[in-house]
């Protein structure tokens, strides 16, 4: 089973987010925090992370690029405002998922999202 690992600051947008990917038969964790965050993905096997890129931790990094150095594994789903553009954000993160989002484009994004995971892994 596919597992996926949100985080994000908002409880409500988790528990949607949840709702639908385990509808869908997703395995799903989630956490409002990076430090919670790298405690999961140390316990468990996690496929995709999805995170907000907004923000910063201690030393001004990224909540995904904490979880990237820590654990390279697992695919980066970025989230970010729909206001603002992933594109460039980093550089190792490509179609991201804008908030506020529908079920469809949720669906969507982590279907593709671990699409692109499997391929990378059958060019290594």
């Amino acid at each position: 089973m596919t597992t996926v690992l949100i985080i994000d600051s908002d409880p409500a947008l988790r528990l949607l987010a949840r709702r639908v990917l385990e509808s869908a038969g997703f395995t799903v964790i989630d956490t409002g925090d990076v430090t919670a965050a790298l405690g999961l993905l140390s316990a468990r096997k996690v496929d995709l992370v999805i995170c907000d890129i907004e923000g910063s931790e201690a030393g001004g990094k990224s909540p995904a690029s904490i979880v990237a150095d820590a654990d390279p594994s697992p695919h980066i789903l970025p989230m970010f405002s729909k206001h603002q553009n992933a594109a460039g954000v980093l550089p190792y993160m490509r179609g991201g998922l804008g908030k506020p989002f529908t079920a469809s484009e949720l669906l969507t994004k982590v279907r593709r999202a671990l699409g692109a995971r499997r391929q990378n892994r059958g060019s290594d």
